[in-house]
């Protein structure tokens, strides 16, 4: 018997399609919103959207920030079945998006006409922008909660409903836009508070899951007073998605600048189309990298190197065949992209097929970043995430883009791209070999975990079967018999073993679904602790009672409590977790 991945690939599996659809519906809604606005108000209102970015982008990153740090922090604490704790980081991440977001709405009555003027710089786009502006400052706090709470239904076994409330949040903000932009003659405060209602209909869908018995993260002010401090965590592990939104700031500002005072306006639209070129590979690459930052936090939680492993190589498989399928149709029908964007240049047509086609090389490259900066976060090591957003967002994409436009033109951009990217990952890569030389980084290689566990005595996957439980207790008692555990620890450990991979090859699963189910066995403070682990129905076996015999047969779960000195259960990504704890002792000689 040896461990195999069935569990986490399906687990990856169930969490990608949720995962797309969430990424998709943000970037549809955004690219399908653009051309509302200027199809029915005309191209300065696109143009008032794009001057409003800095500003929303800065609000917007406390609730990327918190949802995303939160979870992270949350996800790990679930895996050392620290349930209570994550309630607290729950509770706090709840108050102190809102709080900000709420400040935010009391200062929009008195920095919005101010912002305008800073943003705008003609009393035509200014009068587009103010109302714009407004209704977004003052309703902010709808927005970043539902950010947030999208983020930690994920984490808490809902992935579909988190994915479901920015699918509908979406869907209602573009019916809004049409009906407010071309019936009701609403102009820019139409496309603000079209946005605006779709998140607070996101947040509606969200009811279900604050009424749900099977969550397990509830708000508690008390308990989050008692988590406060780990708001600092949440912050840090959530700081590479705050670094991105302040370089995506900076970068756009200084280089949309650089761009037409050295090229033109006309090429500036090259330039536009390679750019908004990576929101089509987010479509299809975001979602699957994100479940890395959803899954890798409760494995590492819980220890399950071999699952880390997998899961990182599953993402990079699927994520590289995506790029690979892109990066072609780029250079083969760069046509199509440019016809996307309605470029409508033919003096510059040939030299922009050419910059789509040296751009789409970045690709990968881009891949590799964005794996670095959704992973390292998830092992506690958000240091490595937040260097290489920097380097990529704004310390080498800037010179190194203004080196190469000023040598060699517009070809220039694309050629930056693929350096950038290049030079960011290396740079990331150098930097993490030499701290773990050093010793202030573990272990060796990319993933910084350990090959194997020292502590852990056995991690075998077993099918649900009679004859599998009656094995997995036998192999088990021999590997406790290898560390010297007295017979009758041992014997504790193979009957609960077997009690337990019994009852799940009986109750767990409907149907004829084929089961697996992962057992670990490993030494902690002078303690055996066998943990069991299958994504059957959920069933808690430290709240069966004798009473429920006529639906459980499972007379063993008694006698399990009966020799377990600790007996915990938590429901975590949608996958039963029962540990049980047998003190160990030295064997008589």
């Amino acid at each position: 018997m040896t461990r195999n991945d069935y569990l986490i690939k399906r687990k990856f599996n169930s969490y990608l399609v949720p995962g797309i659809l969430m990424v998709v519906a943000m970037q549809l809604g955004n690219i399908v919103d653009s051309i509302l606005v200027s199809m029915f108000i005309d191209i300065d209102g696109l143009t008032a959207i794009s001057l409003s970015m800095p500003a929303l982008c800065f609000m917007q990153m406390f609730g990327f920030t918190i949802g995303v740090g939160g979870a992270i922090t949350i996800s790990v604490m679930l895996g050392k079945r620290q349930i209570k704790e994550a309630s607290g980081v729950f509770s706090v991440c709840i108050v102190a998006v809102t709080a900000v977001s709420l400040l935010f709405t009391v200062l929009s009555f008195f920095i919005t006409h101010p912002l305008t003027l800073l943003l705008a710089s003609t009393p035509e786009l200014q009068a587009l922008l103010e109302p714009y502006l407004f209704i977004f400052i003052c309703f902010i706090p709808t927005l970043n909660v539902c950010l947030v709470l999208a983020n930690m239904m994920t984490v808490d076994n809902n992935p579909k409903l988190g994915a479901a409330a920015f699918v509908v949040a979406n869907a209602v903000n573009l019916i809004l836009d049409y009906i407010f932009l071309k019936y009701a003659n609403m102009g820019m405060t139409g496309a603000a508070l079209s946005s605006i209602i779709g998140f607070g209909v996101g947040i509606f869908m969200i009811i279900p899951y604050a009424f749900s018995k099977k969550r397990m993260l509830r708000f508690s002010l008390r308990e989050g007073l008692r988590q406060i401090k780990t708001i600092g965590t949440v912050i840090k592990n959530g700081l590479p998605q705050a670094m991105y939104f302040v370089m995506l700031i900076l970068k756009y500002y200084i280089l949309n600048a650089f761009i037409q005072n050295t090229l033109g306006a006309d090429n500036m639209s090259i330039y536009a189309v390679c750019i908004n070129s990576v929101n089509i590979v987010r479509l299809f690459v975001e979602g699957i990298i994100g479940v890395v930052q959803t899954i890798g936090g409760v494995l590492y939680g819980e220890k399950d190197y071999y699952g880390i492993r997998r899961l990182v190589r599953r993402t990079v498989l699927f994520s590289g065949v995506a790029v690979a399928v892109l990066t072609a149709v780029f250079i083969i029908w760069p046509q199509i992209i440019l016809t996307i964007f309605s470029f409508n240049k033919p003096d510059l047509y040939e030299e922009a097929m050419l910059s789509v086609r040296l751009f789409s090389l970045s690709f990968g490259l881009y891949a590799a970043n964005r794996v670095v900066q959704v992973y390292y976060p998830t092992i506690l090591k958000a240091k490595l995430s937040t260097i290489d957003t920097v380097l990529d967002g704004f310390v080498i994409l800037v010179p190194v883009t203004m080196l190469f436009i000023g040598t060699i033109g517009v070809l220039g951009i694309s050629i930056a791209a693929v350096v950038t990217e290049g030079l960011t990952f290396a740079c990331v890569c150098v930097y993490r070999i030499i701290q773990q030389k050093r010793g202030k980084l573990p272990q060796k290689g990319f993933l910084m975990i350990p090959e194997k566990d020292r502590e852990n005595w056995a991690d075998i996957t077993v099918q649900g079967t009679a004859e599998q439980a009656v094995e997995i207790s036998r192999q088990l008692i021999e590997c406790c018999k290898a560390h010297n555990v007295p017979p009758e620890q041992y014997n504790a450990i193979g009957i609960a073993a077997e009690e337990l991979t019994v009852n799940i090859a009986r109750y767990g699963y409907k149907g004829n679904k084929p089961n697996y189910i992962d057992i670990s066995l490993s030494q902690a403070d002078d303690k055996m602790i066998l943990r069991v682990r299958d994504d059957g129905v959920p069933f808690n076996p430290t709240e069966y009672s004798p009473e429920e015999s006529e639906t459980f047969q499972l007379g063993g779960i008694s006698l399990i409590k009966a020799i377990a000195d600790k007996m915990t259960y938590t429901r975590v990504l949608n996958m039963n977790n029962t540990v049980i704890e047998v003190a160990l002792t030295p064997a008589k000689t």
